[in-house]
């Protein structure tokens, strides 16, 4: 079984046009935490006047989660364990998850509510992503230690996480770490976002020794070597430091995969770094962007695992 810890998020997927990003000072291809003058947006989202709007379990690793769960079409094969919020909202995401075959061991916040991504796609497939995290900002360690959930961790093989964590749950991906080591599970981690290596490069570099795969873009992996202090520049080098990190489960051998967009996926493994084509996209078939790097982490799990 794969396991994950999420930012358990809804996603509300509405076709715009610029006129309305303009309104709220958005750019057509980013990703924001929302401010106060973007309240409103979840509102127009949610009361379905104004847009078509499609409503989808989202976070990076729920994504990933729900692609490595759809490929291996085996009711349970994975879990989900994050916060959400006592509403109706959560109620309907968790019913979603479960239509899917996916195991939810969710804390749930009453006092809180479940967090939202408002995905505008816009000219050009392009997508402008505006969170409001709510209760994802809230699990608590004491949760993953309950009796029920820690059994969903021994009942699994596979760990899987996003850097986001490290923000507010590193007690707890060092205690699956930890599990991890001494039962030689397979511990992954995303480098998520360039600002994580710099922001929380503590708890980064307290977790990364637990990996034994490390998935990011170009990007990631060329800022965190500048925030680590990596002599090397070139990224095939850099992809090469990253696995020689410390690592604390020696029975395994760190994989590292770094995206570029549409140029080769560089992989190290085995002490060999690897180029894989990007099969090529015409634009027309391109719907949006949006999940595009999850996917490749779903698909890479459910054939790995």
């Amino acid at each position: 079984m794969i396991f994950g810890l999420v930012h358990p998020l809804l996603d509300i997927t509405a076709t715009v046009d610029q006129e309305y990003l303009d309104r709220y000072g958005l750019k057509a291809d980013d990703g924001i935490l929302a401010q106060e003058r973007h309240k409103t947006i979840y509102e127009e989202l949610l009361s379905g006047s104004r847009f078509e709007v499609k409503k989808t379990p989202g976070g990076a690793t729920q994504n990933a989660l729900r692609i490595a769960q759809w490929y291996l079409k085996r009711k349970h094969a994975t879990t989900i364990v994050g916060c959400i919020g006592g509403d109706e909202v959560g109620k309907d995401m968790e019913k979603l998850l479960h239509k899917e075959g996916i195991r939810t061991e969710y804390l749930v916040d009453p006092c809180a509510t479940t967090g939202l991504c408002a995905v505008l796609v816009s000219a050009g497939a392009n997508r402008s992503l505006v969170t409001r995290l709510d209760a994802a900002n809230l699990y608590k360690h004491s949760h993953l230690l309950s009796e029920g959930v820690w059994q969903t961790v021994e009942e699994s093989s596979y760990f899987y996480m996003s850097g986001f964590m490290l923000n507010f749950s590193f007690d707890t991906m060092a205690a699956i770490g930890d599990h991890a080591v001494k039962e030689n599970k397979c511990f992954m981690m995303n480098l998520s976002a360039p600002y994580l290596s710099s922001l929380f490069k503590e708890p980064m570099q307290q977790v990364l020794p637990y990996c034994d795969i490390v998935v990011g873009n170009s990007e990631e992996a060329r800022t965190l070597a500048e925030n680590f202090g990596f002599e090397e520049t070139e990224l095939y080098e850099i992809v090469r430091a990253l696995a020689d990190l410390p690592k604390l489960n020696s029975k395994r051998k760190r994989i590292v995969m770094i995206t570029q967009q549409e140029q080769p996926i560089i992989v190290y493994s085995e002490g060999e770094t690897k180029e894989y084509a990007v099969l090529p996209i015409s634009p027309e078939d391109i719907v949006d962007t949006n999940g595009a790097g999850d996917a490749f982490v779903g698909g890479f799990l459910a054939n790995y695992a």
